[in-house]
């Protein structure tokens, strides 16, 4: 369902769609561009930083397994004698590469897992709050559909206020 908010003093109409936003379910993991696009700017700083996190994780994962492999031959590589620094200092701390395997694929499943649930969240919130943006630049919602009144009353929480047409009161 579309609904159309109208700025009362330039007549400028802006429509919104009601219900789940798909797009933003499925690109607000991407780094979060789409949701500061569209000016959710606490979301998407949100879904920024969780998916920097889960890119250092999946890189870090993948620097130490490789500093950690050069101590290993396959085929006719040749071993190194000395391990690689990275190597060296978790020898120095004492963390095998177990530990570091279950850390790395614990954080992975964890900021997986989040983003997952935050783009859910985000994509069954965002027209709301889309709405939202416009209402507080100006913009009502017009219309004359009694239902319409008051499905946007029960689910987006909206007041007389926030409707132009003065029959809906």
């Amino acid at each position: 369902m579309v609904i159309e908010l109208k700025n009362e003093s330039t007549n400028d109409v802006k429509k919104v769609n009601h219900g789940i936003n798909y797009f933003l379910l499925l690109t607000s993991p991407l780094f979060g561009i789409t949701l500061l696009k569209n000016k959710l700017n606490r979301s998407g700083i949100i879904m920024l930083a969780a998916s920097v996190l889960l890119l250092l994780s999946v890189l870090l994962f993948y620097i130490f397994s490789s500093s950690h492999a050069s101590m290993y031959p396959y085929g006719n590589t040749p071993v190194n004698d000395t391990p690689s620094f990275l190597v060296q200092f978790y020898y120095l701390l004492d963390i095998d590469y177990e530990d570091v395997l279950e850390f790395f694929l614990t954080s992975f499943v964890v900021l997986f897992l989040f983003l997952s649930a935050m783009a859910i969240f985000v994509g069954i919130n965002a027209n709301k709050w889309i709405a939202e943006q416009y209402r507080f630049e100006g913009y009502k919602v017009a219309t004359d559909n009694r239902l319409v009144y008051n499905l946007l009353k029960k689910d987006w929480g909206l007041t007389n206020d926030d409707f132009i047409t003065a029959e809906m009161k």
